[in-house]
């Protein structure tokens, strides 16, 4: 929010205004995700199989890709040539975003941003467009360690936990109440619940 921005200029003059490292690559991943779901719209039917759980796969660091994995891709892509390109986007901007320095960084964003205004895939032009927008935002994060994707994940999994309980007898609020179950059900003393299950699913280190 450029609103934020804004007051951090005016009442930390001092501070450096970096961008999250979580929020920032979100971006580029959105965009790849747009490309899969227009593509994969053009496809026949019984094509449309060969998408399944591909989202998962796109996202997936390309190192940790298996064999069987790097196969499926490429079928993919030979279905949806403008994905691959997407896909190609993204690990470029990755590979970009991972460097340690502002310095290095600089001259490297500025040709991906050129490079993919000139592919033209109207998918991605609220992607650079954000990016044009906290250039030097951006260029900050590679000179700091941070991130606020650990913060991220515990909101997500809050709302989903909030999702499934609709129409669920109220869970446990208390601290202690919470301890005083999970050891019980430990102990075999409890069958296990649903509710139960989301809650150690949402604290497993309890």
């Amino acid at each position: 929010n450029p609103h934020f921005r804004n007051v951090a200029n005016i009442c930390f003059k001092q501070a450096t205004v970096v961008a999250d490292r979580y929020h920032v690559v979100r971006q580029v991943y959105w965009a790849m995700e747009r490309v899969r779901k227009n593509e994969q719209d053009k496809l026949p039917d019984r094509h449309r199989k060969y998408f399944k759980k591909s989202r998962y796969l796109l996202m997936k660091p390309v190192e940790k890709l298996s064999s069987e994995e790097m196969d499926r891709l490429a079928l993919i892509f030979e279905m949806a040539p403008r994905l691959a390109d997407a896909y190609r986007i993204k690990n470029e901007f990755l590979s970009v975003f991972h460097l340690k320095s502002s310095a290095e960084g600089r001259p490297r964003l500025v040709d991906w941003l050129l490079s993919v205004e000139v592919m033209q895939m109207p998918e991605f032009n609220d992607c650079t467009k954000a990016y044009r927008n906290w250039f030097q935002e951006i260029l900050n994060s590679m000179d700091v360690p941070w991130s606020n994707g650990y913060i991220e994940g515990c909101n997500n999994k809050t709302k989903v936990l909030k999702r499934v309980c609709f129409g669920m007898e109220t869970l446990i609020i208390s601290e202690r109440e919470f301890s005083s179950v999970i050891h019980k059900n430990r102990a075999g003393a409890l069958a296990p619940t649903r509710s139960l299950a989301i809650l150690f699913w949402l604290y497993p280190n309890y």
